[in-house]
This record gives structure tokens, C-alpha cells and sequence, in this order.
């Protein structure tokens, strides 16, 4: 038995590695990169440069949307100055109003996640629902701080 073991072992390890083409990881670039699969890093960007690059343009529009956000935070407070209940209805909110939203949002989900984690693994259709949401809407919580 134990011959056949290590005999498996060497099975594997004598597999060949073989070529995968990607694509540069800076959306300007997209030039072809050629990985190897097996063990090692895999490569994101062509060159040094791409990926400095890539870095300088991500922090760029980075900061973009950080000051369209703040633009829309200062209108919104523009809007609900002028106190039309119409115009509030349809969404628009105070930073102060889109903030507890968002603390109501996670205690919300913080709740299902105790519900999911401490039932038992049984056939309920509403648990299995439960789950469905929860790993739905953690990726999108798990940006926001």
C-alpha cells in the first residue's frame, strides 16, 4: 500500500506545467502575458512601468470619485435644505440620514449572520433563503468602514 502512495506522489509531480496567455493588469496596456502554471507568483503587469503606471491611475481616479462623492454629499445637503418633501421622498437623504441607513444596513445583516452561524444545517428552505442573502450582500458591506 504504501508503494502505490508514493508511486501517486511521483505521478503528480511529474505532471508538465503549461502556458496560460493573460492580459496586462493596466486597462490602457491589455498586452499579452504569457504565465507559466504550476508553482511561483503570478504575474499582473507586463512591465515595471505598467504597474507603476497602473498604481498612479488607480489612485487618480481614486481620489475622483472620493470628491464626486463629496459633491453629491454637498447637494444632497443643498436639496434637503430647501426642505421639498417631494424631491425627499424620491431619495434623497442627509449624510447624517444615508449614515444611520448604513448602521441599521450591517446590524441588519450582522443579525442574519448570527442566525446563519448558530442554526442547525437542517432542509429550511428560509434558512437556505437567509444564507442566499447574507453571502449576497457581505461584498458590498465589506468596503464600507
Amino acid at each position: 500500500m504504501r508503494v502505490e502512495h508514493e508511486q501517486g506522489r511521483d505521478d503528480m509531480a511529474s505532471e508538465p506545467d503549461f502556458d496560460v496567455v493573460e492580459y496586462c493588469g493596466r486597462l490602457s496596456c491589455r498586452a499579452p502575458i504569457v504565465q507559466t502554471t504550476g508553482r511561483g507568483r503570478r504575474r499582473e503587469f507586463c512591465s515595471e512601468t505598467c504597474r507603476r503606471d497602473a498604481d498612479r491611475e488607480y489612485k487618480r481616479v481614486k481620489a475622483l470619485v472620493e470628491a464626486f462623492e463629496r459633491n453629491l454629499r454637498n447637494v444632497r445637503h443643498e436639496v434637503a435644505a430647501y426642505g421639498r418633501r417631494a424631491e425627499a421622498a424620491a431619495g434623497f437623504r442627509t449624510f447624517e440620514e444615508e449614515q444611520q441607513v448604513q448602521r441599521d444596513v450591517r446590524a441588519a445583516v450582522s443579525r442574519a449572520q448570527a442566525v446563519v452561524e448558530f442554526s442547525s444545517d437542517g432542509d429550511d428552505r428560509y434558512l437556505g433563503e437567509l444564507r442566499r442573502l447574507v453571502h449576497a450582500v457581505e461584498p458590498l458591506l465589506a468596503g464600507k468602514g
